[in-house]
């Protein structure tokens, strides 16, 4: 297993342009998820690498392409902005050894970055390990119409949100999410009774009526 950074094969030409497009080919998938993929990738995280304020990581085995991320390093922000393990790569280490990597790179092992909401299960491992605090989770329409966007260690530019209400119901959902983290390591820890669990849930359903009745409303206005 090789982790090479683009920056790094600049000068050899070829040996860049062919790690330039195996690692885009290996992520194209993405664009199902993140339609702005492949603009992001050629207009945005190629010239960091030029200018230097971010970088493309590959990770190979056996001269394959077992891993890609892209990174955002400079005086406002440290990113990940895309961290991707192909699939018949998984299970065997590939993910830690990048992030032990992109962390070094960084400096820091809590750097932004954000999940799609269906995917989050599958981070699950990686974000208990590193202690990743869930600070944001995204209206659909954010990145795609499909899915909402978790956000760890940090926040996304809340430019789609419109109405105080919205903000509420991102703020909420947060504090949702939560709620059923804390709640799940509870019950493997077996300090959390029935009676409390039922309260929970009942409190819940208040709360989740009230929203509910608060967005009727303003989708009347």
């Amino acid at each position: 297993m090789e982790i090479y950074t683009l920056s790094s094969l600049i000068k050899d030409h070829q040996i860049f342009c062919k790690f330039t497009q195996d690692a885009y080919s290996a992520t194209d998938c993405l664009c199902q998820d993140y339609p702005k993929y492949f603009e992001w990738y050629w207009s945005k995280d190629i010239p960091r690498v030029f200018d230097g304020t971010g970088e493309i990581v590959v990770c190979t085995t056996d001269g394959n392409i077992a891993g890609v991320a892209s990174l955002k390093k400079d005086s406002t922000e440290r990113k990940i902005c895309t961290f991707f393990v192909v699939k018949n790569y998984r299970g065997q280490h590939v993910a830690t050894k990048m992030l032990e990597y992109l962390f070094d790179y960084l400096g820091t092992s809590k750097p932004l970055i954000t999940i799609t909401d269906y995917k989050v299960s599958a981070f699950k491992p990686i974000i208990r390990k590193y202690d990743w605090k869930l600070t944001q989770i995204t209206s659909k329409g954010y990145y795609n119409n499909a899915s909402c966007e978790f956000v760890y260690n940090g926040r996304l530019p809340e430019w789609f949100i419109q109405k105080n209400t919205l903000r509420n119901s991102s703020e909420f959902q947060v504090c949702f999410f939560l709620f059923l983290n804390h709640l799940s390591s509870l019950l493997q820890s077996h300090l959390f009774s029935y009676f409390f669990l039922l309260f929970g849930l009942v409190l819940l359903s208040y709360h989740l009526l009230k929203l509910f009745l608060v967005l009727l409303l303003w989708s009347l206005v």
